[in-house]
């Protein structure tokens, strides 16, 4: 029989609030243990889509988010999870100047797709065609004619879609 304490107990116990995501610190670890000029590499890498140059800037993630993960008792899945965060996340901070020196806002894309902080992002599987398209309109309504745009720059919009992409499947798939 379980006395009044036990039940009380038993109630807290039912009605706790889910666990919530790792504090933001956890999720900057490698963010903030990545060298100068690594979030530059990371975004040329993403941009380019080669995997023979980005094979040692990627294996170099992996040691700085190897290292949090242990810091942080990540198991198997988490440490994926939090690398493909890492990767995204330092290829958003590595491309948005890139951007803008394109004359391509990041939050135009964030907005017109509904990807980045405080919005929906689709899972990396749900990105298509389609979306270049919308940013093109969104560019249109803005006043800046996207066939003005460089190759390069379309380039630069592609690799902001997978960065935010691959972050935020991360933090999807972290906890």
């Amino acid at each position: 029989m379980i006395g009044r304490a036990g039940w009380g107990a038993a109630v807290l116990l039912a009605v706790a609030p889910p666990a919530q995501a790792r504090p933001p610190e956890a999720l900057a670890c490698a963010v903030q243990a990545a060298p100068a000029g690594l979030d530059a590499r990371i975004a040329e890498a993403i941009v380019s889509r080669d995997a023979d140059k980005g094979g040692p800037v990627l294996a170099e993630l992996r040691v700085i988010t190897d290292r949090c993960a242990d810091d942080q008792f990540l198991n198997a899945k988490q440490r994926e999870a939090y690398f493909s965060y890492v990767l995204g996340r330092l290829g958003r901070d590595g491309l948005d100047a890139r951007l803008a020196a394109a004359g391509v806002p990041a939050d135009l894309i964030d907005r017109t797709l509904d990807i980045g902080p405080g919005n929906a992002n689709n899972p990396a599987d749900r990105v298509t065609e389609g979306d270049l398209r919308n940013v093109a309109e969104a560019l249109s309504g803005a006043g800046k004619d996207p066939r003005a745009l460089s190759t390069q720059a379309w380039a630069l919009i592609s690799a902001w879609i997978v960065a935010t992409a691959n972050m935020f499947d991360g933090l999807r798939n972290l906890d």
